[in-house]
């Protein structure tokens, strides 16, 4: 006999019916109990009431009075009524419109109560704030460049989402008066300068010539300055340079730290700035400093929890995002106990706790190129026919990107400073145990590595100029004539369906809110010295014009109603409330042809008999390289260590080996560049056959 109190196991994956039950029961049984009571009029309270107050209170009375309170309560708290409706309509355009899905991973890892920062990376300008405010079950407050602060739409959404601006140096920079030279030491000589009345004690001067900016120590005169720091020679002389003021920002982290007393959840991108790359940029101080300080100031322990926007073509509309919320960080105790007496170096220490946490929510790769590999590896490695869910495709492209790097490093005779310091017991427990970790690749290994690498980038080339996608090989076999004429068949309805009310409802819009996206970015590249392509910039000014120029579009269709129809005024203002929905089904109708389109060209290749030939050899040779990828998995597997044999990773550590030996890209453009000398010089002084080549046994 089993106890009424006995708990209840659910196996995993299993969804424990009588739990979701109990925990919907109290709203159920209220809402049932409501309707109960205002559908019976002896029950309803308001009938009752006024049945007793015959001529004096009717219903109308009790109704307006509740609407007056509403009114007051709903003026009372406009900041938050305001920041719930955003809330509800960014979320449905971004995940319905904006974006094909948005996938939340770990959300769990997010505490639901206390004081708690957000630590992010930030490809997407003014896009990756509204996926989290959005998309989070937690009010955010992020924080917010001063500049985009003061913008009108821009500004009218960060104060409604309760961003708290931030004044940087770079927004108030200028060119300074006249010219200097350096001569070597720290003090600095200028000509035609007014150093007294332009620059100040605490300020950077970015001087041509010089790698990175420096701060003034001391004014002396109009003419000379001392630095905190000695400054290269310039060997032509007179330089132009630009003065970056100092900027006092105590109000800013009072205001920081008095939401964090009240338990808010506060969000930052530590990088400063928004970029197009695929690895982070050197983190700023600031949100170190606002954590230890929390802690000696107001004695507050706030957790960081690192999270990864990973886009899948961030920068059209359409794409994908997932949005992975790693494990918190709790900030040990001998960073707070460093702090006391070395702020510089407890912050130093702290950034790199954070960035390790951001890596390991991220596909951690050197550039756009090595993370479609890394894409088309984990696919060709996953069984046909088995989906993987979102937390474990992040996780298997992860172990592969790590993967890569650590077998770079081996082929390079390197090793992670986690490894090289095993002085320990334990370390050497762990080396006696594992031999492999320890020993760096054979020449043929070497090889075999960039002949699986070098199919691997023959096999997407192809599969780009025969405008194919990996998952339709498997069904080259199965392709014919009827396949053509169906999908034919279905790409004429979909556009059939869609092109109306795309043409006039989306069309206009989308043509000049893309156009105007790419002045924005090519003002935004030449501006920036970190952006690749400035695509991190283009959607977030995509949908800002869209949501500007949407509501005029409209507004010009009424007027055209009204002025040239003689429809009623109702009839007017309901065909506007239709056309959202219109605008909205012709947008899906397009992307389903958009699809159809893409499937329908491989289709219509085939019938040129250069291109059927290609496509008919494409599954074997999908297989042969599966076969090839599987065999170096098991090969270099024991090498990686845990990557390799456990299920659960522990990210932190992984990442903080492989960062901490040597930077991540220049490790990569080794294998590339002029380390790929050294590597085929080592690869071919043997004869010896490749140890991943088929059928070649195990190791």
């Amino acid at each position: 006999e089993v106890p009424m109190d006995a708990p209840v196991v659910v196996n995993e994956g299993e969804v424990d019916l009588s739990s979701s039950v109990y925990a919907a029961a109290r709203p159920l049984g209220t809402a049932l109990l409501v309707t109960i009571l205002l559908a019976v009029d002896e029950l309803n309270p308001v009938k009752v009431l006024c049945s007793y107050l015959r001529g004096i209170v009717v219903e109308r009375h009790v109704g307006c009075l509740a609407a007056l309170l509403l009114s007051v309560l709903a003026f009372n708290q406009r900041g938050r009524l305001l920041y719930a409706i955003l809330r509800i309509f960014f979320r449905c355009t971004f995940n319905n419109m904006f974006f094909r899905s948005v996938e939340i991973v770990g959300l769990e890892n997010l505490p639901k109560q206390g004081p708690v920062i957000l630590t992010g990376n930030h490809n997407n300008q003014f896009v990756d704030g509204v996926i989290l405010l959005t998309n989070c079950n937690r009010e955010i407050s992020f924080m917010i460049a001063e500049k985009s602060y003061q913008r009108p739409f821009v500004g009218f959404l960060a104060k409604a989402f309760h961003c708290i601006p931030v004044a940087r140096p770079q927004d108030t920079a200028f060119a300074g008066a006249g010219t200097v030279a350096t001569d070597g030491t720290a003090r600095l000589r200028g000509q035609g300068t007014r150093f007294t009345t332009q620059v100040h004690a605490g300020a950077q001067l970015e001087i041509q010539a010089q790698p990175k900016p420096l701060k003034v120590k001391e004014v002396l005169s109009d003419q000379e300055l001392i630095l905190e720091a000695e400054a290269a020679e310039a060997e032509g002389g007179n330089c132009r340079y630009k003065v970056f003021p100092k900027v006092d920002q105590s109000l800013m982290y009072d205001t920081v730290h008095r939401g964090l007393k009240m338990g808010k959840c506060l969000g930052i991108f530590p990088e400063g700035g928004s970029h197009d790359r695929t690895d982070l940029l050197p983190l700023k101080a600031g949100v170190a400093i606002i954590a230890l300080e929390a802690f000696s100031k107001h004695g507050l322990l706030v957790p960081i929890v690192p999270v990864g926007l990973n886009y899948f073509h961030g920068h059209k509309f359409g794409g994908r995002v997932i949005v992975e919320f790693g494990t918190p960080i709790n900030i040990p105790e001998s960073i707070y106990d460093q702090h006391e007496a070395d702020k510089r170096g407890a912050a130093d220490a702290l950034l790199n706790l954070i960035a390790t946490g951001m890596r390991s929510v991220i596909i951690p790769v050197p550039d756009y190129h090595t993370l479609q590999q890394i894409y088309m590896v984990r696919r060709l490695y996953v069984s046909d026919g088995l989906k993987l869910s979102t937390e474990r495709a992040m996780d298997l492209n992860r172990r592969f990107a790590v993967g890569l790097f650590r077998i770079m490093q081996l082929a390079l005779g390197e090793r992670p400073e986690g490894e090289q310091a095993s002085n320990s017991a334990d370390a050497g427990a762990t080396a006696e145990a594992a031999p492999e970790l320890q020993q760096p690749l054979r020449p043929e290994d070497i090889r075999c590595i960039q002949e699986l690498r070098g199919e691997l980038e023959a096999y997407m080339a192809t599969l780009k100029r025969l405008g194919l996608r990996d998952h339709q090989v498997r069904q080259i076999g199965w392709w014919n004539v009827g396949d053509l004429v169906g999908r034919l068949l279905y790409l004429l309805i979909t556009m059939a369906l869609g092109i109306i009310p795309q043409v006039m409802f989306n069309l206009p819009v989308l043509l000049l809110a893309n156009r105007l996206a790419i002045t924005e970015q090519q003002k935004s590249l030449k501006g920036s010295s970190v952006k690749l392509a400035a695509r991190d910039v283009v959607l977030s000014y995509k949908i800002i014009y869209v949501l500007v120029f949407v509501p005029f579009l409209y507004l010009l269709y009424g007027t055209l109603l009204w002025r040239f129809s003689t429809w009623s005024f109702r009839s007017i203002l309901l065909v506007l409330a239709t056309l959202p929905f219109f605008g909205f089904m012709g947008m899906k109708a397009s992307e389903q042809g958009i699809r159809a389109y893409t499937d329908i060209v491989p289709l219509f290749m085939r019938l040129l008999p250069g291109p059927r030939a290609e496509q008919d050899e494409l599954p074997a040779r999908r297989a042969a390289l599966q076969r090839r990828l599987h065999q170096a998995v098991r090969n270099f597997g024991p090498h990686l260590g845990d990557l390799y044999r456990q299920k659960d990773v522990d990210w932190s550590k992984e990442i903080s080996q492989c960062f901490s030996s040597s930077s991540f890209g220049e490790l990569l453009a080794a294998s590339k560049g002029g380390g790929d000398l050294e590597l085929k010089r080592r690869s071919t002084n043997t004869s010896t056959r490749s140890s991943c080549s088929e059928g070649q046994p195990e190791r």
